[in-house]
Order: C-alpha cells, then structure tokens, then sequence
C-alpha cells in the first residue's frame, strides 16, 4: 500500500487534462524540485495534496489492506469564477474515474467535501483566489 501510487493515480489523470496547469510539477520537468508553486507563477492551476489512512480491511488475520487516500485540490485562479472554472476541470478529470493502480481494486474516485466559500489569497505577491475541494480514492488488494 502506497501513498504515493495513489497520488500518482489522481496526479496522471489531473495531468492528462487539456489546458490544466498542475502542481507540483512531474518530477524531471523544468519548475520541479522548487517548491509546490514556483516563484511567479501566475493563475490558473491547481495544487494537489494528499493524505492516507491505511484502515482495517475487514480481514480475520486483523492486517489493514484497505487503503484511502484523499486528494486536497487548491483550485486558483484570479477571481471567483476563474478558481470555479479550474475546480470544474479538476472534478471532469477525476469524479467517478476508477483508477488503475498495479495490484489494487479500486473503487471509483468520489468528490468528499469541499471549503466554501474561495479564499482571496495575497500571499504570492497579487490577488488570487483559492477553493478547496477534496476527492477519496479507496483500494484493496487486487
């Protein structure tokens, strides 16, 4: 059971999305390795970060072999409707998806919470609006 599988899974499907700007960047790609948001970069694009929790999967033996993970997408953009517009490009790619992950089952991809109301940011040098959504992907061996 691997967080960063998981990550992985929600990260290509993010990154396979015409026109959405994801961060962190791949790794290998120039702006990787410099922290999340690279200096100057400007809006729109989302930033994605994960958490797992490794429950019982419900097995005699007592081992957990559950896995869920949960992505928090930072959708950003310069006004409301902009950060709207990435927070609707991020659920197209991920909502409902059933990712493949090598030797997991994985049960669709399902949109958990999200923090309302968007929050003015100015702490990158300008204005810039963020909205939270949080996603869970569930696997068990398989």
């Amino acid at each position: 059971m691997s967080l960063q599988l998981h990550a992985n899974a929600f990260l290509g499907l993010l990154r396979e999305s015409a026109g959405l700007v994801v961060l962190p960047v791949a790794p290998g790609t120039p702006g990787s390795g410099r922290g999340i948001v690279p200096a100057g970069r400007k809006p729109p694009y989302v930033v994605a970060y994960f958490a797992a929790e490794r429950p019982s999967g419900g097995r005699l033996d007592g081992r957990s072999t559950r896995m869920v993970v949960r992505g928090y997408f930072h959708c950003v953009g310069e006004t409301t409707t902009a950060a709207q517009a990435v927070a609707d490009q991020v659920a197209a790619a991920v909502l409902d998806v059933k990712p493949v992950i090598a030797g997991r089952a994985c049960w669709p991809i399902r949109h958990e919470a999200s923090q309302p109301p968007p929050e003015p940011n100015e702490s990158t040098g300008g204005l810039v609006v963020d909205l939270v959504d949080v996603y869970r992907l569930e696997s068990m061996p398989g």
